[in-house]
């Protein structure tokens, strides 16, 4: 004889196995980003996994998942084991040096790769683009943090000055990584008040399968579009579009710069996080960390004598590169600077982003001081 199905007791124990289930997903906290198809199965990317929007992620094969690096990592090339005759030299940077307008096989890190360089020693120089969309520094230095695993050689972080400036964003970064954030705050006294909020420990809520969700959907999706960017190389939706224009060469007549005016330039250059930047070198220890000052377009049209560009005016970039010149000395660090080093025929639709002329080029530019810095 059959027993009795009671819909109510199978709703209450499916709830409560779900509510278990949970529970004891936020105590082990298991390490689901390691679990992975790349280097593998597929290809690793030659970037991190990164798109703008949901919309977009079926039509770059990508997915973003910066709230997990080890799914971030282990996406990546550099998750492989690093040959004995390799001199690994990794990118830091924003959307210039992620590549935001050109493919992944068009960026600066491959163009570099394509030079051949090596070490006196014979190892060969392979550049590794860990570069990530978005100007916060402290995110660079979590990154920085987490690549220390994969064995360095060299850093070569790409700079600007809104690379400095503190970002209320950057929070939305950060919180993922707490308690990595803290213990680097707690180490070398980083500042936290720019943050939009506190960074507290995640609570056990946070820690649950739902707490989770999102992170864990866009692992899934990562691992998904493998596939597909294995098949076709395609990894972001912009670098298919058609190339974009540079910007124009006329530029207005106005010293404003986020609404500050030439005698504002001492609280900008005390707001900046020289903290972070300093950190950086405590974290990578004995491996060096050189900061590159990165190209920015230059227009030459009308009133060119008062902007470099619509974003940067001559007095506070001017007033910036003498700061970090003066800086970088006292402090006995390197500093390359290649702020025009690029024509504007050489920039995609925006100040910053090089389309891959401007990224051969470029690689073109540093390769000598690389050997210099490898081979000195």
């Amino acid at each position: 004889m059959k027993s009795e199905v009671h819909p109510l007791r199978v709703v209450v124990k499916a709830a409560l196995l779900f509510a278990a289930l949970n529970v004891l997903f936020a105590l082990v906290n298991p390490p689901v980003g390691k679990i992975t198809l790349y280097n593998s199965i597929v290809p690793g990317r030659l970037r991190f996994p990164y798109e703008q929007e949901p919309k977009f992620y079926r039509v770059g094969y990508n997915a973003p998942v910066y709230e997990d690096f080890d799914a971030m990592f282990g996406a990546h090339i550099i998750s492989r084991k690093k040959p004995v005759h390799e001199f690994r030299l990794v990118l830091l940077g924003d959307s210039s040096t992620w590549g935001i307008s050109v493919q992944a096989e068009e960026t600066l890190s491959e163009q570099i790769n394509r030079l051949n360089i090596q070490t006196c020693d014979g190892r060969i120089v392979r550049v590794y683009n860990l570069g990530y969309p978005m100007s916060f520094p402290t995110r660079d230095l979590l990154i920085l943090d987490k690549a220390m695993e994969y064995q360095p050689d060299m850093v070569l972080w790409l700079i600007t000055l809104s690379t400095l400036q503190p970002k209320n964003a950057e929070t939305y970064f950060i919180l993922p990584h707490t308690e990595r954030y803290l213990h680097l705050a707690q180490t070398y006294g980083l500042r936290l008040s720019h943050f939009l909020q506190p960074a507290p420990k995640p609570s056990l809520w946070n820690r649950t399968i739902i707490g989770q969700r999102a992170r864990l959907k866009n692992i899934v999706l990562t691992q998904a579009f493998g596939i597909l960017w294995a098949a076709t190389g395609i990894d972001s939706h912009v670098s298919v579009q058609p190339e974009p224009s540079p910007p124009s060469l006329d530029i207005r007549d106005d010293l404003d710069y986020e609404g500050r005016l030439p005698e504002e330039a001492s609280a900008l250059f005390d707001g900046l996080m020289m903290d972070v930047l300093s950190t950086a070198f405590d974290v990578a220890d004995a491996v060096p960390v050189v900061l590159v000052n990165e190209p920015i377009f230059v227009a030459a049209g009308q009133d060119h004598l008062v902007r470099y560009n619509e974003f940067y005016p001559h007095w506070v970039f001017d007033e910036y590169r003498q700061f970090m010149f003066e800086w970088a000395e006292e402090q006995d660090h390197s500093l390359l600077d290649y702020w025009n080093a690029l024509p504007p025929d050489d920039f995609a639709d925006q100040y910053f982003h090089r389309n891959p002329s401007g990224e051969k080029h470029f690689a073109e530019l540093l390769a000598p001081a690389i050997k210099d810095l490898v081979c000195p």
